[in-house]
């Protein structure tokens, strides 16, 4: 793709900056989609490239990028560059998706929504998770546990959304399943700046562990209960590190 190809609109300078790129890059790639211009797999112009023609710092480029890229629109490729994701993402299947861009609005409505349907689908676990997959549940909490006494972050946040994906698959309600995971996919950026210090993941390690113990016991109140606990826990942890309040 050439630059000189991109209908992309210079991006004044304001606090939503970040947002403003998402916007404008998600758009012109879903118009451009639909007029035939893009497909599935493309390759993007360069950083610098696309920098020039929004007006916009690499860094703010880079940041918008990331969002997409946890969104599933993008995909980057070392050493080839960002792609449009060639149809094998979540992202194209998730209504959710293409209507949000995350403000602190958003932000607030999706934990409120979160905490909904994690609170439940614990409760539902307790009950229904096979012998399986409370084995997957407790060894994805062994795995953090283990990442926390290393204080690999990265890794952390991966058994996280393991033990988060397996409780919501255990719950055996599709449409639950399907809604957290998306919800989880939009909120994962925020939840990396949550998962820093290792006060935070002491704390977030504790927190599932007594979802893990009531689960193992099939008590679906307490399991609920423990749930509720860890979302408000995080809420305020999260309402520390953004502007959301």
């Amino acid at each position: 793709m050439n630059s000189r190809d991109i209908a992309l609109s210079p991006i004044p300078k304001k606090p939503s900056l970040v947002e403003d790129v998402i916007q404008e890059l998600s758009n012109f790639i879903l118009e451009g989609m639909i007029e035939g211009k893009l497909k599935l797999g493309d390759r993007l112009p360069s950083e610098r490239e696309i920098s020039d023609l929004l007006h916009v710092g690499r860094s703010t480029l880079r940041e918008a990028m990331k969002v997409l890229t946890i969104l599933g629109l993008l995909e980057a490729r070392t050493g080839q560059g960002t792609f449009i994701t060639d149809g094998s993402s979540d992202f194209y299947a998730a209504p959710l998706a293409w209507g949000l861009i995350i403000g602190e609005q958003s932000i607030a409505e999706l934990i409120e929504a979160r905490a909904l349907l994690e609170c439940e689908a614990a409760s539902l676990a307790a009950v229904r998770a096979t012998p399986e997959e409370r084995e997957q549940l407790k060894q994805a909490f062994i795995d953090m546990q283990s990442a926390k006494e290393r204080g690999d972050v990265q890794r952390f946040i991966d058994e996280d959304v393991r033990f988060h994906i397996t409780l919501a698959k255990a719950a055996h309600n599709a449409v639950i399943f399907q809604t957290i995971k998306t919800i989880r996919r939009l909120l994962e950026l925020w939840i990396q700046k949550v998962l820093v210090s290792a006060e935070s993941l002491a704390e977030t390690v504790e927190e599932h562990r007594t979802v893990v113990d009531a689960i193992r016991l099939h008590d679906a109140e307490q399991a609920k209960f423990a749930m509720q606990r860890h979302i408000g826990s995080a809420t305020e942890r999260l309402k520390n590190v953004t502007e959301w309040k």
